[in-house]
């Protein structure tokens, strides 16, 4: 019960730091009508809420944290995070979120041929989706100016 608190404490705590840095969220130009600013704190609100739920209305409930395996994994992903955003402005949308999807694939037990396949496409899709359909311009990287 006291990690679930603590948890929440910390959550409510990040997000409302987020929320107030998100406020200055400007933007010269805008491709949407309402900007870049709202869909994060939206977000950052909602996460805070939720906490908030959670920090007064969790149940008794014993904890059984993850063995050190899953804790690796966790630790690997969060540097794939890392180097997706690093990467994103030099490599574009495309070519970073190959390497992502497919390392995140190989990091939960893909096959690598699978794992190529999958990043692939999904890479593909979420670009058309972006791009096409919703018409918010992705970047396509340094490397491709």
């Amino acid at each position: 019960m006291l990690s679930i608190r603590i948890f929440s404490v910390l959550f409510i705590f990040l997000s409302l730091v987020l929320f107030y840095y998100g406020l200055g969220i400007k933007s010269e130009f805008n491709y949407e009508p309402l900007g870049p600013a709202p869909f994060p704190l939206v977000i950052l609100g909602l996460i805070a809420l939720c906490n908030v739920l959670l920090l007064f209305f969790s149940e008794h409930t014993n904890i059984q944290w993850v063995g050190l395996r899953i804790m690796q994994k966790l630790g690997l992903l969060l540097l794939n995070f890392f180097g997706y955003a690093f990467v994103f402005e030099i490599f574009g949308f495309l070519l970073a979120s190959v390497i992502f999807i497919f390392v995140t694939s190989l990091i939960f037990g893909a096959r690598f041929f699978s794992a190529l396949i999958f990043a692939v496409l999904c890479s593909l899709g979420l670009f058309y989706l972006f791009d096409i359909c919703l018409q918010i311009t992705l970047p396509l990287g340094e490397i491709f100016a």
